[in-house]
């Protein structure tokens, strides 16, 4: 008789955890996405996009299916972002500067010597400064899962080693298209001029450009090294990478699924940041062993560097808002004090 209500108890547990699963099941559907970006697929963002992807495919018992498309093969930037508000790709993670246009404080990114260090830079686009962006860019379509790194920006050219800043001048260096760092260079006395990244290795192969900026594990898996024979470690910018959903896609989901998006976002970004910082080191190891001359600012070079960009890009930091930069500095501040 124990044993009947025994078992009969049993059952009723193992139906119940059946029809809990079968009803867990039953919010994820069978869904196809496009995870577009424009790295290398051995840059570390392209190797969390696939964690995310595998995860994801996992956490749906297979229903969801994320195809990770690298090197720009879904368009540059600009259109991979829009595609994102119309909800005709899914995923994206890469440069979020295109958005400047419809979210202004994403301009606040390129400004010159903001960061000491990675983890100041977490610590903002993890706190309010995030919480803002993400807000300002789900007003025009975007849903951010994180902010990835793409890591502090270093100048590269092929005419001669910049070891002061007179070696700057004339020098004409690819940046992003973005006004305050194109000011930002001028100030300095380079030529800098914006051009679409998939169009930059050929530029600088053919002479067309002398050099161009860019965090140095990006540098290494474009394979500059074969077009760039100096680099001056100047680390004059942060760059994030945004990682994001398209709105409607975000959207469209159970709850279940935005669960399960927001644990897998949460653990490819822990991965991505991790990654780049350990091959950051290698990188440039790699660009060294490929021939590429390293050299740095002297101190007093540095400094005359951050004493003439200011003015250049006041009138920019008036357009982003004062008030914002009042919020990413103060955190920043409270980032270096709790550090102490």
């Amino acid at each position: 008789m124990k044993l009947n209500r025994l078992l009969a108890a049993m059952a009723i547990t193992t139906f119940a955890a059946l029809g809990a699963t079968a009803a867990q099941a039953q919010d994820f559907k069978a869904r196809s996405a496009r995870f577009g970006h424009g790295m290398a697929d051995a840059h570390p963002a392209g190797q969390a996009a696939r964690q995310f992807a595998t995860e994801m495919e996992k956490a749906s018992g297979g229903k969801m299916k994320i195809a990770v498309i690298a090197n720009q093969a879904l368009g540059p930037d600009p259109q991979m972002l829009a595609a994102l508000q119309g909800g005709v790709q899914e995923f994206y993670t890469g440069s979020a500067l295109a958005m400047l246009g419809q979210v202004k404080e994403l301009g606040f990114q390129d400004v010159p010597f903001l960061f000491n260090t990675e983890a100041e830079a977490h610590a903002v686009f993890d706190g309010p400064v995030g919480a803002h962006l993400n807000t300002k860019l789900a007003a025009v379509g975007i849903h951010v899962l994180g902010w990835w790194e793409n890591g502090f920006r270093h100048i590269t050219n092929s005419r001669r080693p910049v070891n002061t800043l007179d070696d700057l001048k004339g020098l004409k260096l690819r940046t992003q298209p973005n006004p305050l760092t194109l000011d930002a260079f001028k100030a300095i006395g380079a030529n800098a001029s914006p051009l679409p990244w998939s169009e930059l290795f050929v530029a600088l192969e053919t002479k067309a450009f002398d050099g161009q900026e860019n965090p140095v594990v990006l540098m290494y898996t474009q394979r500059f090294y074969e077009v760039q024979k100096y680099m001056t470690l100047s680390g004059h910018v942060y760059s994030p990478l945004i990682f994001a959903v398209s709105k409607k896609y975000w959207d469209g989901l159970s709850p279940d699924e935005q669960k399960a998006m927001n644990t897998a976002a949460k653990n490819a970004t822990a991965f991505q940041r991790k990654s780049t910082a350990a091959e950051a080191g290698s990188a440039l190891q790699g660009m060294k062993d490929k021939g590429v001359q390293v050299t740095q600012f002297s101190p007093a070079d540095l400094q005359a560097i951050r004493d003439r960009v200011p003015p250049a890009i006041a009138p920019h930091l008036e357009k982003i808002g004062p008030e914002f930069m009042t919020l990413v500095r103060s955190e920043i501040a409270k980032v270096r004090a709790a550090s102490k």
